[in-house]
């Protein structure tokens, strides 16, 4: 398994390394990185989006609604869109920065690289 040598750890970690695994197996890897960075990165500059993906105001219905309009306005699709859907509709959106710093540690251990927050 991917996160066995503690490079990813705790909930964020597994959710991390379901996702590396499966991206690993669609061939998708560079993919699902981009849209995860973007993703990222948008989160960064809306404190709207981040009050989102933070608050547990929002019931999983409400954010998968907002979600899924983000997604698409950010062109964010495939593997990335549906697992950010399956994260939120398990509550887990609040992570979803930790799960992406995972996800970016896997990769860039698998190119030999340190990751970048």
């Amino acid at each position: 398994m991917a996160g066995e040598d503690g490079i990813v750890s705790g909930m964020a970690g597994r959710y991390a390394t379901a996702l590396f695994e499966l991206a690993l197996e669609e061939g998708a890897l560079d993919a699902v990185k981009a849209d995860l960075d973007r993703f990222d990165g948008m989160i960064g500059e809306s404190a709207d989006l981040l009050r989102l993906v933070r608050s547990p105001v929002f019931t999983a219905a409400e954010q998968t609604r907002a979600l899924s309009a983000v997604l698409d306005k950010a062109e964010v699709g495939g593997l990335a869109a549906k697992f950010l859907k399956v994260v939120t509709s398990n509550r887990r959106l609040f992570a979803i920065r930790e799960i992406i710093h995972g996800f970016r540690a896997l990769v860039a251990r698998t190119r030999g690289r340190s990751p970048r927050r």
